[in-house]
């Protein structure tokens, strides 16, 4: 919501700069702020059904709608970032003079000084909920900071008569968007080709497995990664000839200290009598 807020804020005071002063690096920038309000959309109704809980037709939940939301972003972003490009080609053949400059700067220092405080609050988030769809956002929102502040430069640079510079880095955003294409699929193909957790990650499972007492090792582990889930199985390999019950309190202490390491995963340990 937050998200939402901030960019229909900035879309709608740099459509006015934009308006007033025909910059191509302003226009780059209400693009950049337009595609922002259609991902935070996105991404609000994705991660409101990946927090419902498992059911029937979906047993291991919902999570993975986090990654569709990653790719629908990932293409509003490549049709923006291609639209942009065109319209610099043109500018750079034919630089104009601008108006309204120094309402232009205000304007992005204003979006600047915004998007910082929404980047922190984001953070906040991600730390506390794991959310890749936040952190993605909070990302994308941070290289909005870098740009609106060469947009700062790039106006100021016409009071020197530097025309030149505007579509320069308007041409430097719709790369930036390009590379933000990129990074976000990336992001999405994480969550929905089941991608294994990190290296660190799965070493600290490994630590916890083998340091318990009672085990003779393990074998099959599956990590992987769904939204803010992570999923853990493996064989745990036991002394065969003790009581079952004794077996079960081993596993069930090992999967208790997993679940404290990794508080979002689901568990199954498989118990292999040697």
């Amino acid at each position: 919501m937050a998200s939402i807020a901030t960019a229909v804020v900035l879309l709608l005071v740099k459509a006015g700069a934009w308006g007033a002063s025909d910059s191509s690096s302003v226009l780059s920038s209400m693009l950049d702020s337009l595609i922002d309000v259609a991902a935070s959309v996105i991404n609000f109704f994705a991660i409101r059904y990946a927090l419902m809980p498992a059911d029937e037709d979906h047993p291991f939940g919902h999570t993975k709608a986090e990654g569709l939301a990653a790719l629908m972003q990932s293409a509003f972003i490549f049709g923006s970032a291609t639209m942009l490009l065109l319209h610099v080609v043109d500018r750079m053949v034919e630089p104009q003079p601008l108006h309204a400059v120094p309402e232009s700067i205000g304007v992005m220092v204003f979006s600047t000084l915004a998007t910082i405080a929404l980047v922190g609050y984001q953070r906040y988030v991600w730390k506390k909920t794991g959310s890749l769809a936040v952190k993605a956002d909070s990302a994308h929102y941070f290289g909005d900071i870098l740009t609106s502040i060469a947009v700062v430069f790039a106006l100021l640079a016409t009071y020197w008569e530097v025309y030149w510079l505007d579509p320069l880095v308007a041409l430097l955003i719709g790369l930036v968007l390009l590379y933000g294409v990129i990074s976000i699929a990336k992001e999405a193909l994480v969550v929905l080709m089941d991608k294994a957790l990190e290296p660190e990650d799965e070493a600290d499972l490994i630590q916890l497995i083998t340091e318990t007492e009672g085990t003779y090792g393990y074998h099959d582990l599956r990590t992987r990664q769904s939204g803010v889930m992570q999923f853990i199985q493996f064989h745990l390999e036991m002394d065969g000839n003790q009581p079952l019950r004794q077996a079960h309190d081993i596993g069930d202490a090992l999967e208790k200290r997993i679940c404290k390491r990794f508080p979002r995963a689901e568990v199954l340990i498989h118990h292999d009598p040697i």
